[in-house]
């Protein structure tokens, strides 16, 4: 039996013309009596061809924006149902929906999903230059690596690129290539993304082509200090691009204190050491105080490196401190606090950016997906700033105390950072003074006590111990008020200690002197990423579409005024005939006198600059001299790269933060078998397919730095140039 169900019934219904010489259309034979069926123009609703065409521009794209959300086909369907009050009032099915879908998904991706991204991100840039994108493809052709920057977050760069944490994290794609980001500070402590990037490896040579590439896109602005995992490979690119003193680099201390119970959970006294060397990382104000103490514990529970040493476990987790404690420049508090660091002392920041991603990204996402839906999260990101810059200018917090530094905090800082002042000012009546020492004519020395302030995972504070103080030395300036204390919590937060505003106090300084207030705080300037959009539109949209949003943005208030009685209804019902009536005179009159122009020129250039080309012709863009452009080269086609399939990352988690150092055993190579299992010899390089691109001008990225040769298969995307594929790679 034949499964597949045919239309043919054999109706005899048919039309048959021809044409004159005359260029005109003769009906030469009808029947239009039917047989066999009874056609009616209401089953019409039930031919696809028919259901498809009810589907306009405008609500395909309402439908995508729903589906791009994570909105089902049938919560989509159901939506448009009860807009339209019935099913039977829509004219197409859920099955036409998917299909729909499904065709536009295919079109875009007609040459690969990696070519769909690059074309998305090229026509962001076409809308605003100041959106920065770069890729590079390997021998075969294949996307490698692709970073880009939105222009509000390179705005955003100029007054908070001084700190920034990068992290490689796997918020998996369908080709499992890492995410990894960029992250600020912005002035109410929000974090703020500075650049995103998809890394095929997370190696040394592809973090330094990463680290240029977003140099040269903050206009070769290093950053004064960056925090980052315990990545050797790091390390080492950093190191190369942004060399010290220019840039600190520091390690994310929460990572070390996570493998404390791995490293050292073997060991007898494990809760008694883990509380001691807690204690002398947090608590030591110097680097003389920290290395005292750490002795001073090692000695205590026998943490020293003993060759003779019998048990295996206590001999590796005492290599494992060594390391360490010889890296400690890098990660102890007391080496780094006298750094500015905005408040970040690990990267909790790029895990919160990570998890507010997954509204956005999930692990299935597509390359060409990426660009799209990151400015979505980001205009998200932009509404929360823009809506906690309101509530600082519209309310005002009381204060808590009459220091003259509140005061003056709550006129100009931010109401975020505001707080962090009054949690400062109430924990001034648990300082008490010591000592008061003369140094000189204009400088004196406050020596305080203060209780010991720790952090309750529990509560999720910060609690102050009853037992035991300690005492801080404020070095204070009669000339210039300014002072200095040893817990330099000024000079790593930005915001002045409880024992520097209790030395104000006690000298009557009324006037608190403006080196104490940062602008990176302030809320009365105006700043250049609040003018700037993430993205102007929706290059996707065609200019149909855009027209039909600006309709309805307008028409939207009318209809809520007609709709509050019947005699508004009367006169919006009749504005809306008049206007279409109007709408379709118009219509008229244009084709008539499009009909009525003579001369073969007019019609040649209507159909250059409106209709469809003729038969083997091609429409070229005038340039600014009224010239055809000349022939440009060719992009580049980025093929996808080569799903994992499942195989484990090259860098997991557990292995993710290894200090230098610890890991020795050299890597395994990797030998390529058949499919009878033989080892076989690496298949020879396939020569790339792209004929080699002339390079034509000087691009911003040699400009920024001199240093940077290229790479094979660059696409620069503000200035639309390609690298020549044969240039050395000096990476």
């Amino acid at each position: 039996m034949v499964k597949k169900k045919s239309k043919k019934c054999n109706c005899p219904v048919m039309l048959y013309g021809s044409r004159t010489n005359e260029n005109n259309w003769v009906v030469k034979t009808v029947v239009n009596e039917h047989m066999n069926h009874n056609p009616t123009p209401s089953k019409s609703n039930h031919i696809s061809m028919y259901r498809v065409k009810k589907i306009t521009d405008v609500l395909l794209k309402n439908m995508e924006n729903d589906h791009d959300s994570g909105t089902p086909v049938a919560q989509i369907f159901n939506n448009l149902a009860g807009r339209r009050n019935g099913v039977e009032n829509i004219g197409f099915s859920k099955k036409d929906i998917h299909n729909v879908l499904n065709k536009r998904m295919r079109l875009r991706l007609r040459d690969g999903d990696a070519a769909a991204m690059i074309n998305y991100s090229d026509k962001m840039t076409k809308d605003n230059q100041n959106f920065f994108h770069l890729h590079r493809l390997d021998k075969g052709g294949k996307l490698q690596d692709v970073m880009w920057v939105d222009a509000r977050s390179r705005a955003a760069y100029q007054y908070f690129g001084d700190v920034v944490c990068f992290h490689s994290t796997y918020l998996t794609n369908k080709y499992e290539l890492p995410f990894s980001n960029f992250v600020g500070v912005n002035h109410h402590g929000q974090t703020i993304l500075l650049g995103c990037a998809l890394l095929s490896h997370e190696n040394a040579e592809t973090f330094v082509w990463l680290f240029r590439a977003w140099l040269s896109c903050m206009g070769g602005k290093a950053p004064a200090a960056i925090m980052t995992d315990q990545d050797a490979a790091m390390r080492k690119a950093i190191r190369i691009v942004m060399p010290m003193p220019h840039t600190r680099h520091r390690w994310c201390m929460w990572h070390i204190i996570q493998k404390f119970s791995r490293k050292l959970g073997s060991l007898t006294d494990y809760p008694q050491i883990k509380v001691a060397l807690q204690n002398v990382i947090y608590n030591s104000l110097s680097p003389e105080e920290f290395e005292e103490g750490w002795a001073e514990a090692s000695k205590k529970y026998k943490l020293e490196v003993c060759v003779d040493d019998t048990n295996k476990d206590t001999k590796q987790s005492s290599k494992w401190l060594q390391v360490l404690y010889k890296q400690r420049d890098m990660w102890i508090p007391a080496y780094v606090k006298h750094i500015f660091w905005a408040g970040m002392q690990t990267t909790q920041r790029v895990e919160s950016i990570n998890s507010f991603f997954e509204g956005y990204l999930k692990k299935n996402t597509r390359l060409y997906q990426f660009a799209p839906r990151y400015c979505k999260a980001m205009e998200s990101r932009a509404n929360d700033e823009r809506a906690a810059d309101v509530n600082c200018s519209r309310f005002t917090r009381p204060l808590v105390g009459e220091f003259a530094y509140e005061r003056k905090c709550q006129k100009v800082y931010t109401d975020a950072k505001f707080v962090e002042v009054q949690v400062q000012c109430t924990r001034v009546c648990y300082v008490t003074p010591v000592s008061k020492k003369d140094i000189s004519d204009i400088e004196v020395e406050h020596t305080v006590s203060d209780r010991v302030w720790i952090w309750s995972k529990f509560l999720k504070k910060e609690i102050s111990l009853g037992g035991p103080k300690r005492t801080y030395v404020v070095l204070f300036n009669k000339e210039t008020l300014f002072g200095k204390c040893d817990c330099k919590y000024f000079e790593c937060h930005g915001i002045v200690c409880r024992h520097i505003i209790k030395v104000l106090d006690m000298e009557n300084v009324v006037t608190v002197p403006a080196s104490y207030t940062m602008d990176r705080w302030r809320k009365d300037i105006q700043r250049k990423q609040t003018l700037v959009k993430v993205a102007y539109h929706d290059p996707e949209k065609t200019e149909e579409i855009n027209r039909y949003d600006k309709i309805m943005n307008a028409v939207e208030p009318a209809a809520l005024l007609g709709s509050q009685n019947e005699q508004k209804l009367d006169i919006m019902l009749e504005m809306v005939r008049a206007a279409m009536l109007r709408m379709d005179v118009s219509d008229v009159v244009t084709t008539e006198v499009a009909d009525n122009e003579g001369g073969a020129a007019s019609v040649l250039n209507r159909r250059g600059s409106d209709g469809p080309p003729t038969p083997g012709s091609v429409n070229k863009p005038p340039n600014s001299s009224g010239e055809e452009s000349p022939c440009q080269s060719p992009p580049i086609l980025a093929k996808d790269p080569v799903p994992r399939g499942g195989v484990k990352a090259h860098r997991p988690r557990e292995k993710r933060f290894i200090p230098p150092g610890e890991n020795t055993k050299p890597a395994k190579k990797q030998v390529r078998k058949n499919k009878k299992g033989v080892a076989e010899d690496d298949p020879p390089e396939q020569p790339a397919t792209n004929p080699p691109v002339p390079f034509k001008q000087p691009m911003d990225l040699v400009a920024m730095n001199p240093d940077y040769t290229g790479h094979q298969g660059i696409k620069y995307g503000n200035a639309q140039n390609n690298f020549h594929p044969g240039w050395p790679n000096q990476f």
